[in-house]
């Protein structure tokens, strides 16, 4: 009896502890992602599907202005994890850039290595636009409006002597962008995001000759000394059709942040159940496909102690 007592104790145990795991995950998750003509997208549609199908919650990904909305959703509660640029991440957690005397205290990095955010700027083919200092006092499509890469814009083109202020800008979802530009509406469109970009892929598809504006090698040293998020790369012909020459811009890294105050335990399973189907993540789009195990762990802040238990455990970090 007293044996069978013992079992029936050891059981309600277990099952409790199970029904506790299973309690802590949420029956809906938000996922911020982008615009839909950006890499943002696809990407956090790939890590709902994960979550929802490996998690048994409803995770859904967010349409939204980008990286700073993501964040700001993020640390509101609205979001439970995003996709940020870096650079955004790490004046958001420390309170500097931007968010001086307006730190969020409920963001914490998820995983890192996820793509390079590369800035670029698309013109038609006849345009006199040849280079970035001849697009001052032009209409320029920035994509949409909490869009994280007007501060980057501002950084690049700054060093041109102009910024946003001197431009004709207009603010909606890169897809529209490229169709404002190939109606004649506007003078360039601004994308900062993975290659390739589902907009520019658009336009190159449309059949009407594009260019990609490169950025000089001396003003991208500059920006690489001043500001240690920015690296210096190549867009090559290989990455859009009808692409005539290789393009050298700036671009920097985007990682995933998520709630802060989420528990533990449901963060390390969240964390878990991407790495162990990394290929869905990675099949989303090109962007992603350099994330691994390797990569993950370079964050620029802390990292929430779920997802860094998950790490140790299989020897990342």
């Amino acid at each position: 009896m007293k044996k069978m007592l013992s079992l029936l104790l050891a059981l309600c145990l277990v099952m409790g502890c199970a029904s506790s795991a299973f309690a802590a995950v949420p029956k809906f998750m938000s996922v911020g992602t982008g615009s839909t003509g950006g890499a943002y997208y696809p990407i956090g549609v790939a890590i709902a599907e994960v979550l929802t199908s490996k998690l048994g919650t409803q995770a859904t990904a967010e349409v939204t202005g980008g990286s700073l909305d993501n964040l700001m959703l993020i640390n509101q509660g609205d979001c439970d994890l995003g996709i940020a640029q870096g650079n955004n991440m790490m004046d958001a957690y420390y309170g500097t850039g931007d968010y001086v005397d307006n730190a969020y205290e409920n963001i914490n990095a998820l995983f890192g290595g996820l793509s390079k955010g590369f800035f670029q700027v698309a013109v038609m083919d006849n345009s006199p636009i040849q280079s970035m200092a001849d697009l001052k006092g032009k209409k320029v499509c920035m994509g949409p409006a909490g869009n994280a890469a007007i501060i980057l814009a501002d950084l690049v083109w700054g060093k041109y002597g102009f910024t946003t202020a001197d431009l004709k800008t207009t603010y909606v979802a890169y897809d529209d962008g490229i169709s404002q530009l190939e109606d004649g509406n506007v003078d360039a469109v601004y994308i900062q995001t993975a290659i390739p970009a589902s907009a520019i892929q658009q336009l190159a598809a449309g059949g009407k000759g594009y260019r990609l504006l490169s950025v000089d090698e001396d003003i991208a040293n500059e920006l690489c000394e001043e500001y240690g998020y920015f690296g210096y790369g190549t867009i090559s012909t290989s990455v859009y059709d009808n692409m005539k020459e290789d393009v050298n811009t700036m671009f920097v890294s985007n990682m995933v942040a998520v709630r802060a105050d989420l528990d533990e335990d449901l963060v390390y399973e969240m964390t878990k159940a991407i790495f162990e189907n990394l290929d869905i993540i990675k099949s989303s789009h090109k962007a992603a496909s350099g994330l691994s195990l390797e990569t993950a762990t370079r964050v620029s802040i802390p990292m929430h102690p779920g997802a860094e238990r998950y790490f140790k455990e299989v020897g990342a970090m």
